[in-house]
């Protein structure tokens, strides 16, 4: 039984680079993946391709005659990718992509500015829900690409990519002016009224974990169901709440809103790509991944303690 050619593609590239960690990269997966298809071409084979060391991988005898067949034939069609899309010209198609609000604000909008410029003939269908409802939809094959916010439950084949770090703020509108002029703990708010996201979202579970991590109920006077109403219903001064310093800044510029400050540290979220490494991608996907690359790693975990 003949190797299938994505078996001889991760070959190509391992071989290419020398390096399982630069390959997974190239091909948008993880090295244990690369090193399993490695091994399966390998027993396909009956022969072993590449000798590992400390400075990464090399090629033995019959991996290097494999390779002088293999290159050219990869070469030529990526190369014919390449003259398609170019002939293309990404001058239609469509992506549907699933995000969060805090991702589109924070994050999506400006590169889809970029993209859009770049290609103005893509459709962009944009689909704005939950962080469970995206993970849905992205599992069901409805939308190309999905951007969502930790903390968030992902599982295999499902991989997250960071692409921004944000820190979410307690602000209050102007009435609360006098409270911004000190620091304060959580169990000396819980005489103001809180504006929050629903109990079904992530954030909210992120908020909860973090008051039941510093040992605090959390109670909800104002629930809402979408983060765009957030930042109307504490400037009408129906409470104080949490929201994404950037989402924030200019009404905290202008005054609009102050901000409350804490002794307790509320930790950093991210803004994540879903990928799919068994999943196939259109050209337009590729080339908006390209203006998205990952977030260089926070030190430790990146995820808050309590999680």
């Amino acid at each position: 039984m003949s190797a299938n050619f994505e078996y001889y593609k991760i070959f190509y590239y391992v071989a290419r680079y020398q390096n399982l960690t630069q390959a997974a990269d190239a091909l948008m997966t993880s090295q244990p993946a690369i090193t399993r298809s490695i091994k399966n071409l390998e027993n396909e084979l009956g022969c072993r391709l590449f000798i590992r060391s400390s400075h990464g991988v090399s090629l033995t005898s019959e991996g290097e005659a494999l390779y002088r067949h293999v290159a050219p034939a990869c070469d030529l069609l990526f190369k014919g990718e390449e003259d398609l899309n170019t002939i293309l010209g990404l001058k239609d198609g469509i992506i549907y992509i699933g995000v969060t609000e805090t991702a589109l604000h924070c994050y999506l909008l400006k590169k889809l500015a970029i993209f859009h410029q770049l290609y103005p003939g893509v459709r962009i269908k944009l689909s704005n829900q939950t962080t469970p409802m995206t993970f849905h939809d992205f599992k069901a094959g409805k939308i190309d690409l999905a951007l969502v916010t930790t903390p968030c439950n992902c599982t295999k084949p499902l991989k997250l990519t960071p692409v921004k770090t944000f820190c979410d703020v307690l602000v209050g509108n102007r009435e609360y002016a006098d409270m911004a002029k000190k620091t304060w703990h959580l169990a000396d708010l819980a005489k103001y009224p809180l504006v929050s996201l629903s109990r079904n979202t992530m954030s909210y579970q992120f908020f909860q974990k973090f008051y039941a991590a510093n040992n605090q109920p959390m109670h909800i006077d104002i629930e809402l169901a979408s983060a765009n109403l957030i930042l109307p219903v504490i400037s009408q001064g129906l409470g104080i709440g949490y929201i994404p310093e950037e989402m924030a800044a200019h009404a905290l510029e202008t005054g609009e809103l102050v901000k409350i400050n804490l002794y307790e540290k509320l930790p950093p979220r991210q803004i994540c790509i879903v990928r799919d490494i068994s999943r196939s991608m259109n050209a337009a996907t590729r080339k908006l991944l390209e203006l998205m690359p990952a977030e260089e790693k926070l030190s430790g975990s990146g995820e808050p303690d309590f999680l």
